[in-house]
């Protein structure tokens, strides 16, 4: 009886599988949205969503455990210098799947779509995190934003800037 089997063989010796996991995690923080085959996206998804949670701590230790498993070292930029930030206030699920129509086409595989979520372009678009969820239901949109450490509309626009966008806008209607 087969317990706590942590991931899938995928048809691979276990170092061909790793590899072939870090080069997809590399390629996800890229470009941020790959196509790739069904379980494999399934398999991915636990590792990117693990190199996210790395990439929040924003500490060396961190830094050096993500380094370990993805390939670049402009892939570990991005990393913690783009993707972290991004996820400060989600939990966990940073990533989506979704199944592709059609099957790919030499050996009918079913393919899959995986992409992180709250980024542009994204195909559905996400929920917003829970705590801000939470906090926009208790305060009010501009108070939780405050309270979150998030700057508003008028902290981040000095008033010449105002004016140009009010004149724009009198313009276009």
């Amino acid at each position: 009886m087969k317990k706590r089997i942590a991931f899938r063989k995928l048809g691979r010796t276990s170092a061909h599988k790793w590899s072939m996991l870090r080069n997809m995690v590399s390629s996800l923080i890229q470009h941020e949205r790959i196509v790739t085959t069904v379980p494999k996206a399934k398999e991915l998804r636990h590792v990117a969503d693990q190199m996210i949670t790395l990439a929040k701590g924003q500490d060396l230790h961190s830094r050096r455990q993500a380094g370990a498993i993805v390939r670049g070292p402009w892939n570990l930029t991005k990393l913690f210098d783009v993707l972290g930030p991004r996820y400060q206030l989600r939990e966990g699920g940073y990533t989506r799947v979704l199944k592709l129509a059609k099957n790919r086409a030499g050996d009918n595989a079913p393919m899959a779509l995986i992409e992180y979520v709250d980024r542009p372009g994204e195909v559905r678009a996400a929920r917003p995190p829970k705590k801000l969820q939470e906090a926009i239901e208790m305060y009010g949109l501009e108070q939780a934003l405050r309270e979150l450490g998030i700057p508003t509309v008028d902290e981040l626009v000095d008033e010449e800037e105002k004016k140009e966008i009010e004149a724009e806008l009198k313009n276009k209607s």
